[in-house]
């Protein structure tokens, strides 16, 4: 009898190993951002006299409306060029100074050696100033044909150039 029930856990068991290991085997891993290698769109939006800030148009993805997600490259001035420093998978909220990153790749300045890639997930959101490096950014990429990216259950308005002053 104690042997008969033995049996029937054993069974049992290997039933629910067999079950919750198939049920791993379905499921799909969620697939990683990976930093653009070669990519000959990528455009500058600042320089500074020892860098090169850039974004990639190729990988701009509006997600909800209001929110983007851009790669941005920064790169030092060298005397042979440049040299990457940094890639990072950039999320920017077009409706509020708020932004997160969702995945970087560091290079070594002096080789140019990749180091592996870090991906952050649910990071935090946090705020930057308008007037600050990723200002810029978000002046590039947070408006398309002129209209401001924003908030999908808002119409959208166009951008009006500013007045000009009446000479007299």
């Amino acid at each position: 009898m104690k042997m008969k029930r033995i049996g029937i856990l054993f069974a049992v068991c290997c039933a629910l190993v067999f079950l919750v290991s198939s049920a791993f085997a379905q499921t799909t891993p969620k697939e990683q951002p990976k930093a653009p290698e070669k990519d000959p769109t990528w455009k500058i939006y600042l320089e500074s006299e020892t860098k090169k800030y850039y974004f990639s148009p190729g990988t701009l993805k509006i997600l909800d409306g209001r929110k983007v997600q851009v790669w941005e490259k920064i790169a030092n001035k060298t005397t042979d060029g440049e040299v990457d420093t940094l890639k990072s998978l950039i999320e920017l909220d077009c409706s509020s100074s708020k932004y997160r990153v969702v995945a970087t790749k560091e290079f070594d300045p002096a080789t140019g050696a990749d180091k592996p890639e870090i991906v952050s997930e649910n990071e935090p959101w946090q705020y930057f100033s308008l007037e600050s490096i990723l200002g810029v950014l978000w002046d590039n990429v947070c408006y398309k044909g002129g209209v401001k990216i924003h908030d999908a259950s808002k119409p959208a308005k166009p951008v009006k150039p500013p007045k000009e002053e009446k000479k007299k």
